[in-house]
């Protein structure tokens, strides 16, 4: 909008003179418009920039009461300068402002590169901080090294008196290279412990199994790896609801014993219970009749109660993690009688939950059976969070032998054993997971190229074990109760 080049002012009448600022505008032609007040005022502002501001002195006349007077507006000249010069300025700040938008946006669009660069770093220096903070390059650490090897030398020759065989000379002359690779050290002042100590850990693994695995065992059952597994054969919503996101299920796990299917669900924040449903035929558990609930506890939280998912039902006892504890019970549904031992070193309270997008709470420990036996899987912290697996004297709860893995235990959803191999689960979807890792205690290999999949209703699996009495994987999923045939 062009402003009037004669303006024309009203002011009450005195002195019959009137005062006015004048303004130029339409390159100098004189017109009459009426000015909003806003663009005036900004105009007015323009005009407070420059160095003076002059006034005109005109005669008015009296009309109707008022002093009405023509300013000619020519007088003035438009600060155009100035005018000009702030035009350049407000343009120069919105390229400003426009150009840090611009690197704002750039930076949002980098930033994740930048945070998976920053994690992959501090991933790979965690494994040096861990060596820097546990003091592993110590002449003290590398004599206690020294002294485990010199036990499992004894441990090897015993084997060997006991059994000797190819695997146990083998075995006793790489124990021998490994103390003079020790020796070595020593004297260059050259330490590498973690290498050693997973030369050990190898080592040991292989010592076990030939403590332990008859030929017999080896040559029907531990070569066999699983090569499939079933659609499911069962899928049932548990009897209690699909509120019990979190418990097991499955039938009698020991070589001989009578038929008898069982429900254990977690009824307390799915932490814990203290209650087992158990079913005489596979036909009362398909209609969910003639059970028996067994009281395990006198409450959910009592010491005795059952914590976490990981419980199994072997030889008419049922073994799970007690409460609150690293500790491993065992309940006789004869003499309704409970037995606690000490699990060493084991993690618990979340400490080593299955996990994978988010984490199982509770699932620190699980018990598990095959043809070998009862085992217990789980995880310490001298293993750095691995798995470790036991197996158990299932009446005393003893740990007879102890391997040990590389895998992470929070990489997993989920583990069981099936003919002395360890294997593990990992999440794919909503619907599937998929079992990609083994290590078999015969000869502690590890094999993690596996691809097998195992089809599920909901997200989240509580548990998974293998029966070894009629070959089927049982999984209870988030209140659903499946169960598979594996395929050897």
């Amino acid at each position: 909008m062009w402003l009037t080049a004669s303006a024309r002012f009203k002011r009450a009448a005195r002195r019959g003179r009137c005062y006015s600022l004048g303004i130029l505008a339409d390159h100098g032609h004189s017109s009459t418009h009426s000015v909003p007040a806003n663009i005036m005022l900004g105009f007015l502002l323009i005009l407070s920039l420059t160095e003076s501001v002059h006034l005109q002195q005109v005669n008015g006349q009296l009309r109707d009461g008022s002093c009405v007077c023509d300013v000619e507006s020519l007088t003035w000249s438009f600060p155009t300068a100035k005018y000009e010069n702030i035009s350049n300025l407000m343009q120069d700040c919105g390229d400003a402002l426009h150009k840090l938008q611009t690197q704002v946006e750039e930076t949002e669009a980098t930033m994740p590169q930048l945070l998976a660069t920053v994690e992959n770093v501090t991933q790979r220096l965690g494994p040096f901080q861990y060596l820097n903070s546990n003091g592993l390059y110590n002449a003290l650490h590398l004599n206690q090294l020294s002294t485990e090897l010199e036990q499992l030398q004894l441990v090897a020759d015993t084997t060997h008196n006991d059994n000797p065989s190819k695997d146990t000379i083998k075995l006793s002359t790489e124990i021998a290279q490994a103390k003079v690779n020790v020796e070595k050290m020593y004297k260059d002042n050259v330490f590498n412990l973690e290498t050693v100590k997973e030369n050990l850990r190898l080592l040991n693994n292989r010592v076990q199994s030939c403590r332990t695995i008859p030929t017999e065992f080896r040559s029907t059952c531990s070569q066999r790896i699983m090569t499939n597994i079933s659609s499911p054969v069962v899928t049932k919503l548990s009897s209690y609801g699909k509120s019990y996101i979190a418990g097991a299920w499955g039938r009698e796990a020991k070589q001989g014993s009578e038929e008898r299917y069982w429900i254990q669900p977690l009824t307390s924040g799915h932490r814990s219970g203290n209650v087992m449903r158990t079913y005489r035929t596979f036909s009362d558990f398909m209609a969910f009749k003639s059970y028996q609930d067994e009281s395990i506890a006198p409450s959910s939280s009592h010491t005795n109660a059952i914590q976490g998912p990981g419980t199994l039902l072997y030889g008419e006892a049922v073994f799970y993690q007690c409460y609150n504890t690293r500790e491993l019970c065992r309940y006789d549904l004869r003499t309704k009688a409970t037995l606690r031992k000490t699990l060493p070193d084991a993690g618990f309270n979340n400490q080593f939950p299955y996990c994978y997008y988010t984490c199982f709470d509770w699932t620190d420990v699980n018990l598990s059976a095959d043809e070998r036996g009862l085992w217990v899987i789980y995880s310490t912290l001298g293993n750095h969070g691995n798995l470790v697996l036991s197996l158990l004297d299932a009446d005393s709860l003893n740990v007879t032998h102890t391997w040990k893995t590389h895998l992470f235990k929070k990489s997993v959803t989920s583990t069981f054993m099936v003919c002395g191999v360890l294997y593990a689960t990992r999440f794919v979807d909503t619907f599937r997971e998929e079992v990609f890792y083994a290590f078999d205690t015969t000869t502690g290999q590890e094999d993690n190229t596996l691809a097998l999949p195992l089809e599920k209703v909901a997200a989240r699996v509580a548990n998974l074990h293998y029966n070894p009495v009629d070959r089927r994987l049982y999984m209870y999923n988030e209140g659903y109760l499946l169960a598979y045939q594996a395929v050897f």
